[in-house]
């Protein structure tokens, strides 16, 4: 009977060992995972890591989702995919940082004009609630950027720089 009991007392306690240390290395995980990324990144000089690759593919998909049956969009969307997959993330990761290089970045891989590419980086590098993302992305955090993106898309903030980017 006191086998029993022991056994059971011991039974839970290696339950509570087991799931603190999950907790435990799923916290460590989230905590490491991006600058253990960004680690990867750098000693690949500069080379997509598999995270950055489902990123980039997601980002891929929402660019495609915009086409529209148009034919001249449906060519700049695809002109912009196609750019878009063979752009680095540590050089996006650079332009988030640097106004020039994040507009040279938007010259060579959209369909937007020397002017818009400009005038949209100088929107984004002077107003501050694009801050947010920008450090997000000089980050490597793609989670966040991803939940930036979000609140900036929910709150009109993106459809208002696209309306003032296209005017232009």
């Amino acid at each position: 009977m006191r086998q029993e009991r022991y056994h059971k007392k011991s039974h839970k306690k290696a339950i509570w060992i087991t799931l603190t240390t999950i907790l435990v290395l799923i916290f460590l995980g989230i905590v490491f995972f991006f600058p253990l990324n960004n680690t990867v990144r750098s000693i690949s000089g500069g080379n997509d890591t598999p995270s950055d690759k489902v990123v980039k593919n997601e980002l891929i998909k929402k660019v495609d989702s915009t086409k529209n049956g148009d034919l001249k969009h449906d060519q700049k969307v695809d002109k912009a995919t196609k750019a878009l997959k063979k752009t680095k993330m540590s050089d996006i990761i650079q332009a988030a940082n640097n106004q020039k290089k994040a507009a040279s970045l938007l010259k060579k891989n959209t369909a937007l004009t020397s002017s818009q590419a400009d005038s949209a980086t100088k929107k984004i590098f002077s107003d501050s609630k694009y801050n947010s993302l920008r450090q997000s992305v000089s980050n490597g955090n793609w989670y966040s950027a991803y939940k930036q993106y979000r609140t900036l898309s929910d709150n009109g903030a993106l459809t208002k720089l696209k309306n003032s980017i296209s005017t232009k």
